[in-house]
């Protein structure tokens, strides 16, 4: 009898094998919030991320923030010989600011809030009839520079 030909599907392989991986480390690995022990939530002025991590103490937990992913890191205390170990990847949509991160820890649940930068826009400025700002007095570093520039010295 002749079967029909299976074909090798690599990338059936690699899913098979993501989600092997998963099971195994207990991450998400990169698949944020897939196993539900991970969220991301949004603001105007912020990312929140909230982990699930029951049995896990807060100084067993690590957090490595960049400019557009947050890494948590944490293990469990060893029962019986062995620790679990954790590790959630999240990618954000937009660049935050590491040095205003703030962190809990309340009972398993680890809440990360993550600043937006804020960047500069577009700004249009008006002088006043001073050479200044509208309000901002001519600058002390060369009281002279603001006459001459509006009205020079054609006396030489």
């Amino acid at each position: 009898m002749n079967s029909p030909e299976r074909r090798w599907d690599p990338f059936a392989e690699l899913q098979s094998l993501r989600a092997e991986i998963s099971r195994l480390v207990g991450s998400g690995f990169g698949n944020r919030g897939a196993s539900g022990d991970i969220d991301l939530d949004q603001t105007d002025e912020a990312f929140t991320v909230t982990a699930r991590l029951p049995g896990v103490a807060p100084e067993e937990v690590a957090l490595d923030v960049d400019v557009r992913e947050v890494v948590v890191r944490a293990r469990t205390a060893p029962q019986e010989g062995a620790r679990r170990a954790f590790e959630y990847r999240v990618v954000l949509p937009a660049d935050v600011d590491p040095d205003r991160v703030d962190a809990t820890m309340d009972h398993g649940l680890l809440t990360v809030t993550l600043p937006r930068v804020v960047k500069a826009g577009r700004r249009t400025i008006t002088l006043g009839p001073q050479g200044s700002l509208e309000g901002t007095p001519p600058s002390p570093a060369d009281p002279d520079a603001a006459r001459e520039m509006h009205s020079p010295d054609t006396h030489s």
